[in-house]
């Protein structure tokens, strides 16, 4: 096992019923990815979204990679 690895793993809800939260939850989101990346080690993105199917967007992407 890696030292000083952080896999970060998020599961979006895009369905209709979420339509009012979706700035807050990329907002926070965002956030999150931004504050990891200033930490030490590195770290792992993996994004889902679902709503009656799922749709990857990151599969374990370096958070450097994504963050430019």
């Amino acid at each position: 096992m890696k030292k000083n690895l952080t896999e970060l793993v998020f599961i979006l809800d895009k369905s209709g019923s979420m339509w009012n939260l979706s700035d807050d939850t990329i907002g926070g989101y965002n956030a999150l990815l931004k504050q990891n990346k200033i930490m030490e080690g590195e770290a792992l993105v993996s994004t889902v979204l679902f709503n009656h199917k799922s749709q990857v967007l990151h599969d374990r992407v370096p958070i450097e990679a994504w963050l430019r």
